[in-house]
């Protein structure tokens, strides 16, 4: 199965979509990834040797859906050649409900249709593209224009909002998923977990680990946020008091209640982002010991395996990779329905 993976990140969409090919004893083969984060495409190549990788944007290697094709297009199309699956997640921050300023109507919104075009250009079996959930009331009807350009070339399309806890991932992250595809395709016939998996499965061996790696190492904590952290250890609490809160939180009402909050053991972790090193981004405070996550238990959490190869990033780097990850066993459990 050849597979070109745009805005593809450290990997991760890439990852579930090999490990549904080994399961049905296919070979998986990685042609091209994309990405503008030189840390992301490092991690990228060195989990993936194969695929040819650019650093360039990908909205400037193609032209606009339904343009004719120009002559850098052709050459794509040569250097590339035949596609099984084409997957990406394009950058999601424009429609992310934590995004009060641009939200809905981001221009990164429209790197949406940089997927469209690429199908159209590739004519791959399969396109998966996953997104924040919000991507679907874009001002600009992304999904919408996305599916019915689909169609036109003769796809299937089918489209969900997913849980990755639903699918083996300790961790409810909820994630916009549609799927083109040549063959037959519900979302309907994915099986789901019959028990959610909790934070102490998958996290509860690294709770000690000692280890000078950045990976296994957490953040360093403001002097106030050590003190909060210590107050809800204290008073054996997960969510802080509003007295302990900062004044943007305390002096109005507000539905912050999970941030500067402690993890629970035994359900999923809610959805990790890239603000995992801090208490005041979530609920990111580790449920047994006084500490935020580390980088390592925050890929367990979002299902990326121990033998995947992180190489020097710093941790900065690794906050960003791992929260901007979709989960691979939700990206597993969708390539495997497709490819059946």
């Amino acid at each position: 199965m050849r597979i070109v993976d745009l805005f593809s990140g450290c990997g991760a969409l890439s990852l579930g979509i090999t490990e549904a090919c080994r399961a049905l004893s296919l070979n998986a083969e990685h042609v091209f990834a994309s990405d503008i984060n030189p840390a992301a495409l490092d991690v990228y190549k060195r989990n993936f040797p194969s695929a040819m990788t650019s650093g360039e944007p990908a909205e400037t290697l193609v032209g606009r859906v339904g343009m004719k094709i120009s002559a850098q297009e052709r050459q794509l199309q040569a250097m590339l050649g035949h596609v099984d699956i084409l997957a990406g997640g394009p950058p999601c921050q424009g429609h992310s409900d934590l995004n009060n300023h641009t939200r809905r109507s981001d221009p990164r919104n429209s790197l949406f249709d940089v997927m469209i075009r690429f199908a159209q250009l590739l004519s791959p079996k399969h396109v998966i593209i996953e997104n924040v959930p919000g991507v679907r009331h874009d001002v600009g009807g992304v999904t919408e224009n996305g599916k019915r350009a689909l169609i036109k070339l003769g796809y299937s399309v089918s489209e969900a909002v997913l849980t990755a806890s639903e699918f083996g991932a300790a961790q409810r992250r909820k994630r916009y998923v549609l799927v083109a595809t040549r063959n037959t395709f519900h979302f309907d016939a994915l099986p789901r977990m019959p028990v959610e998996r909790t934070l102490r499965w998958a996290v509860e061996d690294l709770m000690h680990l000692s280890s000078d790696a950045i990976i296994d190492s957490y953040a360093a904590s403001s002097k106030v946020n050590r003190d909060r952290i210590d107050y809800l250890f204290d008073h054996d609490l997960h969510d802080l008091p509003n007295e302990m809160r900062p004044p943007c939180h305390r002096l109005k009402n507000h539905s912050y209640n999970a941030v500067y909050g402690r993890l629970r053991w035994d359900i999923p972790a809610p959805t990790i982002t890239s603000g995992f090193n801090s208490p005041g981004q979530g609920r990111f405070i580790h449920p047994a010991v006084r500490r935020t996550l580390t980088p390592h238990e925050a890929a367990r959490i979002q299902s990326i395996p121990d033998f995947f190869d992180w190489g020097n990033a710093n941790r900065e780097a690794l906050t960003q990779m791992i929260g901007n990850a979709v989960p691979p066993k939700l990206a597993y459990r969708v390539a495997l329905e497709i490819l059946r």
